[in-house]
């Protein structure tokens, strides 16, 4: 966990900025908005196909008729959490905030789509979530990931340190809960020890953390 009290830039979020916030909070705001922009990539047996979400979820396939010919197409399925697991990854420190990479496996031998952010929220020893729920970073257009059998897609997660102010309270994640996109069921993994989350909820200017959309390659 950082040292350094700096939060992310509200422009790289869906939340407005409010007037007359302390200067710390705009200069933390930047800091993780930087960190999670300066994740590279590496390629990994995922693709990129489109840049809309995927049009078709059966997985028996459809048949046509031309003539006296006829073919088969066989569409994708949307991944479920029924055929996923999901790691995070050791914490990667920047300005104000620790990163997490969030890698989806397909568990299946059949290929699947991703499309959009997960859904990621923290859970204490009880089982009760910590304060508010990971934002979407809004930059950036996400794209559908096909993931063959074994595959993996990747999204990026930063969680602020929750001693910069307006933050009031922290609790330590027994359980980080992710739901892969477009999905009302969850994955539950362990949370890294140490991992610190903000209790208080999210106020103007201040995000407790953020989370990116999927991508075929590693940050």
């Amino acid at each position: 966990m950082s040292t350094n009290r700096s939060q992310p830039n509200p422009s790289t979020t869906t939340s407005r900025r409010g007037r007359g916030r302390p200067p710390l909070v705009l200069i933390a705001l930047g800091a993780l908005a930087i960190g999670l922009a300066a994740c590279g990539g590496s390629s990994s047996s995922s693709s990129t196909t489109t840049q809309a979400p995927p049009t078709t979820s059966g997985g028996t396939g459809t048949t046509s008729t031309t003539g006296s010919s006829t073919s088969t197409t066989t569409s994708i399925t949307t991944c479920h959490s029924s055929g996923l697991t999901a790691t995070l990854g050791s914490p990667n420190g920047s300005a104000g905030a620790s990163h997490y990479e969030i890698t989806f496996r397909n568990t299946g031998s059949a290929a699947c789509t991703l499309f959009g952010y997960p859904g990621v929220s923290f859970l204490d020893a009880k089982g009760s979530q910590i304060g508010s729920s990971a934002q979407r970073q809004a930059t950036g257009q996400p794209a559908t990931i096909t993931l063959a059998g074994g595959g993996n897609a990747f999204s990026s997660l930063a969680v602020t340190d929750p001693g910069i102010p307006p933050c009031s309270s922290s609790t330590a994640a027994a359980k980080v809960r992710i739901y892969p996109p477009g999905d009302t069921q969850s994955l539950l993994v362990t949370a890294p020890t140490g991992m610190l989350v903000c209790s208080s909820q999210n106020t103007a200017g201040y995000l407790s953390s953020i989370v990116t959309s999927v991508s075929a390659a590693s940050f």
